[in-house]
């Protein structure tokens, strides 16, 4: 049998003709006639709205008590006994606190009564004192006065005309020193009676009582202790009326006036209403270049506890003004510009900004209130584009 052997440039030839066979009326078929030559892209949009903007500054701060106490020791001695712990409720002029040696300052007080009476008595001794020595210079003068006329008389000798009038001024002198004793007698009543006041006044700042209505934060000592004066035992706050303090850049300091400032305050998240400022320290530290304020915060509500810590806003100005979502705005050629929809396309249109609030935007110009700006698909866009609103 004759085995028959094909070339290989002849099953080419039958490949290439069989390719051109199937492009004939079946091909691709070409566009419709009026389709779109792009799509319209789906959007969201909004109306341009009005309203208020705030030039504001939002710092951390601490939330201080504005009213506290140090009770420290007034009296030296033995602390006796501490009737207060940490946590408690203390009323002004009511609650005893604690008190310091009360047997020894008691026992002053009745050692200065007893030196008072002595003090008295030596008064008294004085004032009797003197009203002898002054009978005795009424004798003098009258033995005196007639020895002198005796002796004009020239009855009585020269000595003993010298010795009347030696013995008459020597009671004289002693009329002098009897009034010296009764005032040095007084004296040493009214410095008795000082002591006594003294003494009285230790007894009395031995036992310690609030000054203040609050909780005790710190107790510092325990009965037992030896105390000096102005150690302190205990530290006393009011929370009723704390007060937010913050510091902030010195750049803002004209823009803080006292009494005017407003400031809004948050705790753990929570908004805690507007607050003003009350005090702005007198200077500006030379080092960090900030200052310090305060306001007056009304916890009655037991909304925090002194030392918390506080976001504080302080707002400078408040001003209404056209806004738009912050994502609207776009930045095309170093240019701030927003797509608004006009007859299904979008015009890109050329904005002037101003302040940012809460993922706002002012728009100072450019855009006429209530025209209808993309929110979202905007970075897709380009000026003249077809857009369908969502």
């Amino acid at each position: 049998m004759k085995t028959i052997q094909i070339a290989p440039i002849t099953i080419l030839a039958a490949l290439f003709a069989a390719l051109l066979s199937g492009c004939g009326k079946n091909g691709p078929a070409a566009p419709a006639a009026g389709a779109s030559e792009v799509a319209a892209l789906a959007v969201k949009a909004q109306a341009v709205t009005n309203r208020p903007f705030e030039r504001r500054l939002t710092v951390q701060g601490t939330l201080e008590a504005k009213r506290f106490a140090d009770v420290a020791a007034r009296v030296e001695g033995n602390l006796d006994a501490v009737w207060v712990d940490e946590g408690d409720a203390v009323k002004t002029g009511e609650t005893r606190l604690f008190q310091i040696d009360p047997v020894g300052l008691s026992n002053a007080v009745t050692i200065a009564e007893q030196a008072l009476d002595v003090a008295r008595a030596g008064l008294t001794v004085a004032q009797a004192g003197a009203d002898k020595t002054k009978a005795e210079a009424r004798k003098a003068a009258l033995d005196f006065e007639r020895y002198e006329r005796l002796h004009k008389e020239g009855k009585v000798s020269n000595n003993e005309y010298e010795t009347a009038d030696t013995l008459h001024r020597q009671a004289q002198a002693g009329i002098a020193v009897a009034e010296a004793q009764i005032d040095l007698a007084g004296r040493q009543v009214r410095q008795a009676e000082a002591a006594l006041a003294i003494a009285r006044k230790h007894l009395d700042d031995s036992l310690t009582v609030s000054p203040i209505d609050g909780v005790v934060s710190l107790r510092s000592a325990e009965p037992g202790e030896q105390m000096s004066v102005g150690r302190t035992v205990l530290r006393l706050v009011d929370p009723r009326t704390l007060e937010a303090a913050a510091f902030i850049p010195a750049q803002y300091y004209a823009s803080v006036q006292p009494g005017q400032t407003p400031f809004r305050l948050a705790v753990k998240g929570a908004e805690a209403a507007m607050h003003t400022v009350t005090y702005r320290s007198p200077t500006i530290d030379p080092t960090l270049r900030t200052f310090e304020i305060k306001g007056l915060v009304d916890n009655a509500a037991g909304l925090a506890v002194p030392g918390s810590m506080a976001d504080i806003t302080i707002v400078f100005e408040t001003r209404p003004g056209k806004a738009v979502p912050t994502e609207a705005v776009l930045n095309r050629a170093g240019k701030q510009v927003v797509f608004v929809v006009r007859d299904g396309r979008a015009a890109q249109v050329e904005v002037a900004t101003g302040l940012q609030n809460d993922g706002w935007t002012e728009i100072l110009s450019g855009l006429a209130a209530g025209a209808l700006v993309v929110t979202e698909g905007q970075t897709q866009l380009r000026d003249g584009a077809p857009v369908e609103v969502l």
